[in-house]
């Protein structure tokens, strides 16, 4: 993910990369991934709720199987994962 901010000609600041992700909500293995979507290969980005923020882990469990708008804060720990601030639906197309 790094690497694509700099692609896109930014400078990552660790403490603070900010992303706004869109694909579908998937619960697997006591996890929570996000296949996103309109990508050529597929790619999941991990999404964890912001410590403390109950109302952002039972948002991750309602919107589970469900495609949405993810905005977060990128954590560049143990190959990174997305800290969720929020989620926004985004509703099935005709």
């Amino acid at each position: 993910m790094t690497q694509t901010i700099r692609d896109a000609g930014f400078t990552p600041v660790p403490d603070d990369v900010r992303l706004m992700l869109t694909g579908r909500l998937e619960a697997r293995d006591g996890s929570y991934l996000l296949a996103l979507d309109g990508m050529t290969a597929p790619r999941n980005v991990t999404c964890v709720a912001v410590p403390g923020r109950d109302a952002i882990g039972a948002a991750l469990s309602d919107h589970s199987g469900k495609t949405g708008e993810i905005r977060g804060r990128w954590l560049f720990k143990d190959g990174g994962e997305l800290e969720v601030e929020s989620i926004s639906p985004i509703p099935d197309g005709p």
